[in-house]
């Protein structure tokens, strides 16, 4: 079986905006943590759901690019399908006077948003996450600042590291280890529209 090449892809068609504007799809792209392909019961098993309910999620993400066919293997007396993503990270291209377009990234980040909410309610009402420490595995924030462009060009190149290093580890063929945890991150840099002229009209 092939290796997951490290790469990324740019979604930018409106089959790909639609596909990936559901938390159900994006928790499905979120199963792929290493280069082994997965078959849909192994999907229904790791969220939990019947391999009925997943068909017609897996077959939008196989339409739209983002999942494609990695060989199949037995099941009994006939062969199931094995899929990979098309890339180790997924961009959505971010279109220009495109409203439509738009509403569905907004959507998509949405349903990002939504999940993180979940597993940080799950992950406070376990008890035993981290806060502190090396080890730590539970950090949530969020900050306002003002940044110059030498700020910006400093967090987006840590931003860009980390996710460097999180494609090239879920493109490597490594043996789970025995202590290893599943996480999830989210993180969204905006401007904050409209401050930069309350700022100025205050210092006026």
């Amino acid at each position: 079986m092939k290796t997951k090449k490290c790469k990324t892809m740019r979604a930018s068609g409106p089959d790909q905006r639609t596909a990936l504007a559901s938390p159900l799809r994006l928790e499905i792209l979120g199963l792929f943590t290493s280069p082994e392909p997965l078959a849909i019961a192994d999907m229904a098993g790791l969220m939990g759901r019947t391999a009925g309910s997943l068909y017609h999620h897996v077959g939008m993400l196989e339409k739209a690019g983002l999942l494609h066919r990695a060989g199949t293997r037995p099941k009994g007396k006939r062969y199931e399908a094995l899929f990979l993503p098309v890339a180790s990270r997924i961009e959505v291209a971010v279109p220009r006077g495109d409203d439509s377009a738009v509403d569905h990234i907004v959507k998509t980040m949405a349903s990002a948003f939504r999940m993180a909410e979940r597993d940080l309610g799950a992950a406070l009402r376990s008890g035993d996450s981290l806060t502190e420490g090396p080890d730590r595995n539970l950090f949530a924030t969020r900050m306002h600042f003002r940044a110059s462009p030498k700020l910006l060009a400093r967090i987006n190149k840590h931003l860009e590291a980390i996710e460097d290093l999180l494609a090239s580890e879920a493109a490597k063929a490594n043996k789970p280890f025995p202590d290893e945890q599943h996480l999830s991150l989210t993180v969204a840099l905006l401007p904050l529209k409209g401050r930069d002229n309350a700022q100025s009209q205050k210092g006026g």
